[in-house]
């Protein structure tokens, strides 16, 4: 199952994408918020990857749905999204918001 949502910051409007396993579909196997100028990305991607690829991205943990990752806090982010002013321990609402402008 595939579920997008709009999230609305003070910037804009981002997308919120949840792809969810067939198999446990009341675990969601990947959760990204794509905005203007970056994403947020849940713990199964791989921080390191997206640095080589020059995603401008900030890792959020501990999500099960899309609006989770507004509460929680940055783990890793790319040199990308930390030029930006994205850095480890902000919560995830402000570094959307970062990412929005």
């Amino acid at each position: 199952m595939i579920e997008i949502k709009p999230l609305n910051t003070r910037s804009g409007t981002a997308i919120g994408v949840e792809i969810r396993n067939p198999e446990a579909p009341e675990k969601p196997a990947i959760i990204v918020v794509i905005a203007k100028r970056g994403l947020l990305v849940c713990g199964n991607f791989d921080i390191n990857e997206l640095e080589k690829r020059n995603v401008t991205a900030a890792r959020i943990v501990g999500l099960t749905k899309i609006e989770d990752i507004l509460q929680r806090n940055v783990v890793s982010v790319t040199s990308r999204a930390r030029a930006l002013g994205v850095d480890v321990g902000m919560l995830g609402s402000d570094a959307l918001e970062k990412m929005s402008v």
